[in-house]
């Protein structure tokens, strides 16, 4: 009996290597070789050489053929991290370490978080599958799946430095961070205050020479009249975008006109702004100064005009630029911000001798859009100066939102808006740019028990991740890759089912749970799949 095990074991083994010797190396030659986490390593399929992202489903694990190696866990490491080992004394002989992979399925965010799309930024209950989101690489992907359930269990909610967001997540939603050794996910109930959390400058470019828009115009005839619609092609002239910076800082706009409200005493502006509008649309301006005040109101009575400029909103709070014109080439963003800055911005250069004795040394740009303060912080780091966003509480007034520049970035901010401007000659700012990030220190950290808490998640295409609260996080990815790795096929993964839970713990899957599918747990889950928006629920 003792001679047939042991040519048994002798012929599995062989016809392990034998099996396996003809596939690509699926281990990397660590510390030479570390994993991709922009590349290969989210969506190499080692077996067959090419990706699968964004697959979902259970793992079923066969304990019979698992030998611990860890090496599911290991390819999991900064893709899901989801997987980790877990001792269970089975006595199975070919796992003399007796640890097996367990399975945390419990990833999400309140459906009230802010998402940085394409289409602009919405709640996260309202991101539909096809939107394209900003990843922590700077590129908007597309969502491919939804997901929504109940929650029991904590939410830790961070405050970060220059974010007037802050990011509420589940206990294990990972999280991108900067340290020492650059940028590595994290779990929310591992970060800390003075973590630095990043999110990304956006690395993608949407050149456009001509901006078409359409208008409608009415034609009188009889007792009634008929309206028809007309196209419009404008050149992506300076003066085109110094015309929309001003429109954000001073601009309203209804069907039939545009108006730009400014001080009497701001001439310059006044004569960029008639003389560009002539330029780029042909028509004059109307001067009309208020009597009860110091303002001058500059209007265009214009129905073609006044369609191009509602695209922009038509109140303060409204303002926002569509997102694509966030990612036009330098030289068109440029102009946006002179305009709006020269329109609606500061600079401070003060000294304070009796106070601090110390000289203030800024530039800001207030707005009461928050939508309009996250884009223009955008737009200011693609130009690589960086600015932080707050919020400051106005009495009678809505709330407002200030983009600052500090040390080292005020000399290139000075150059931008053609104003002398020196840095100081040491910045006191924790907020930095790093490998292409905006990383910040968490200083506030809130933590509170929820009991069937919607929360919801994305999964998206390539990337695995989205900006929400304007923090890079990991979306709810299953990617398969631990089923690659495993050389021994103990571990498998099917998508005929989600996996749904009221509590937290209720997603954890321990190796006993993995080993026995759902069917035979004594659960009961009710899910339901909308296949026209693409959404899975949980009852």
């Amino acid at each position: 009996m003792g001679t047939w095990n042991y040519v048994k074991g002798v012929l599995v083994a062989t016809w392990s290597g034998v099996r396996h010797f003809f596939r690509p190396r699926m281990t990397l030659r660590y510390p030479d070789q570390k994993q991709d986490l922009e590349g290969q390593g989210y969506r190499y399929d080692a077996r067959q050489g090419v990706g699968l992202p964004g697959f979902k489903g259970r793992h079923i694990l066969r304990f019979e053929k698992c030998t611990g190696c860890q090496l599911c866990a290991i390819a999991c490491d900064g893709v899901a991290m989801a997987i980790d080992m877990q001792k269970v004394e089975k006595g199975k002989p070919q796992n003399k370490k007796e640890i097996w992979p367990a399975v945390d399925y419990g990833r999400c965010l309140p459906p009230s978080t802010p998402i940085t799309t394409l289409g602009g930024i919405k709640p996260l209950s309202e991101v539909r599958v096809g939107d394209r989101v900003l990843t922590h690489t700077g590129k908007f992907r597309k969502v491919t799946r939804l997901f929504a359930r109940k929650y029991t269990g904590k939410l830790y909610t961070f405050k970060t430095l220059g974010n007037s967001e802050p990011l509420t997540t589940t206990e294990d939603h990972p999280i991108l961070v900067y340290g020492e050794k650059g940028v590595s996910w994290v779990f929310a109930n591992e970060v800390s205050c003075r973590t630095y959390l990043t999110r990304p400058i956006i690395a993608e470019e949407e050149p456009r020479e001509q901006i078409e828009y359409s208008y409608e115009l009415y034609h009188p005839a009889g007792r009634g009249g008929m309206f028809t619609t007309e196209t419009v092609s404008l050149g992506a002239t300076p003066e085109l975008m110094r015309l929309i910076g001003y429109y954000l800082a001073e601009g309203s706009s209804d069907r039939y006109r545009v108006s730009f409200d400014i001080h009497k005493n701001e001439t310059d502006i006044k004569d960029d702004i008639v003389e560009c509008t002539l330029k780029v649309f042909g028509t004059g301006i109307s001067l009309k100064p208020e009597a009860d005040s110091d303002g001058l109101k500059l209007r265009i009575d214009s129905v073609r005009v006044a369609a191009f400029f509602s695209q922009f909103g038509h109140s303060a709070d409204t303002k926002k630029l569509p997102w694509w014109m966030v990612l036009l080439p330098p030289v068109n963003i440029r102009e946006i911000v002179r305009g709006e800055f020269w329109s609606d911005g500061h600079y401070s250069n003060k000294f304070y001798e009796y106070a601090t004795k110390m000289r203030s040394n800024y530039f800001i740009i207030r707005t009461t859009s928050s939508e309009l303060a996250m884009q223009t912080h955008y737009i200011l780091s693609r130009l690589e100066i960086l600015s932080s966003v707050s919020t400051e509480k106005q009495k009678d007034r809505k709330l407002c939102y200030s983009v600052t520049v500090h040390t080292p970035y005020v000399e290139a901010m000075g150059q931008l808006v053609e104003l002398p401007a020196k840095n100081n000659e040491v910045s006191h700012s924790y907020v930095h740019i790093s490998d292409r990030m905006v990383v910040s220190p968490v200083v506030k950290i809130e933590v509170k028990e929820v009991s069937n808490y919607l929360v919801q998640n994305l999964e998206v295409e390539g990337d695995n991740s989205y900006v929400a609260s304007n923090v890079s996080v990991h979306n709810c990815v299953f990617c398969g890759l631990c089923v690659d790795a495993c050389p021994f096929d103990a571990l498998d993964m099917t998508n005929e089912y989600e996996l749904a839970a009221y509590d937290k713990m209720g997603l954890k899957y321990t190796p006993d749970m993995l080993a026995v599918p759902p069917k035979l747990e004594g659960k009961k889950y009710k899910v339901k799949f909308d296949t026209e928006k693409g959404v899975v629920t949980y009852g």
